[in-house]
Order: structure tokens, then sequence, then C-alpha cells
């Protein structure tokens, strides 16, 4: 069904991660939120390499742009809420 994604106001990855519904890493897929520990970091799900591993895209300081790595660091997964007005 067609559906709207509920924006977060605020809060960085914390709030983001209040925003999704806890999944397992079989579960996932592109556009599904990673989070380190403590909501330290966030990344999103890209899609899986030719091995099945997931890659996901990130900000990273220490390279000053996005990246797409492994799931190295994430340590949990969820998929972000979304409503429907029908």
């Amino acid at each position: 069904s067609e559906g709207e994604h509920v924006l977060s106001q605020g809060g960085g990855a914390a709030a983001q991660h209040r925003q999704c519904e806890p999944i397992s890493w079989g579960e996932a897929q592109p556009g599904d939120l990673v989070f380190y520990p403590d909501d330290s970091h966030v990344g999103i799900v890209g899609l899986r390499d030719i091995t099945g591993n997931l890659l996901i895209i990130h900000c990273s300081s220490g390279k000053n742009n996005v990246v797409i790595t492994d799931s190295s660091g994430f340590m949990t997964v969820g998929r972000p809420l979304y409503y429907s007005e029908s």
C-alpha cells in the first residue's frame, strides 16, 4: 500500500532508531537503517554484494565523504516506520 515516511525532527541517530521497527540482519533490505552501539552512528542499507554481504552507505569523517562499506561496526538494524492515510 502507498504511504509516507514519518520523518524525525532532530535528535540524530537515536531519534532515527526510535522511528524504526527492529528486524534481523537476514531481513535487511535497501532503505533499512543500521546503527552503531549507543546510536553513535547510522547508515543506510544499500544492497548485498555478490557473496550476500550487506553494503552500507554512510558518512565517514575520516574520509571526509560518503562511503559504501560492509556492515562492520554496525550492531543493530531497523526498518523505518511508515504510515498510511488509507
